[in-house]
């Protein structure tokens, strides 16, 4: 399928009115989830790292091309929104197993090559926290919720510590 131009904004260029045409789904779509799935493979290439014309020699490192699948990356692989491409999802429940393909293969991809190095392992946390949230750390006291801030709660002597006379008492 022919990937149509898009402006940098995300919308379809000027005189390419696929988005009022192609906003019917479609069963082919989960099919289609597949077909794309087999397209994002990362590529090993060889970039040159060091060349010197003078003794003929070039040094080559390998790069990774990174092709992670995302659901922006499907929508324009079938040339719909991203928008249209959720509201599908949320009425379709085929579809929506479908989709989940791409976030559980996005997911897998991000924790293995983070870990491994292959992926820079801060971009990696970043899209795992914004798309499959998982977050650093652990909260055993507000269970994710905010915590309200009472106005003086702390009795006076606010070091955390009780004074010795109560303690004596004890």
């Amino acid at each position: 399928m022919a990937r149509k131009e898009r402006n940098i904004d995300g919308t379809f260029a000027e005189g390419n009115n696929i988005a009022a045409v192609n906003n019917q789904y479609k069963e082919e779509y989960c099919d289609k989830v597949d077909e794309y799935l087999k397209d994002q493979v990362d590529k090993e290439v060889k970039i040159v790292k060091q060349e010197n014309e003078e003794k003929g020699y070039k040094m080559y490192a390998g790069k990774l091309k990174v092709q992670l699948p995302t659901l922006e990356g499907f929508a324009r692989f079938i040339d719909v929104s991203h928008k249209t491409l959720l509201k599908w999802e949320r009425d379709n429940v085929p579809f929506g197993k479908a989709l989940s393909k791409i976030r559980t293969e996005q997911k897998g991809r991000l924790i293995n090559m983070g870990l491994s190095g292959d992926y820079n392992s801060t971009i990696a946390k970043l899209i795992l926290s914004a798309n499959h949230g998982m977050r650093e750390g652990t909260d055993i006291t507000s269970d994710n919720k905010p915590i309200a801030i009472l106005g003086n709660a702390l009795p006076d002597n606010h070091s955390g510590q009780q004074d010795n006379k109560a303690q004596e008492e004890n």
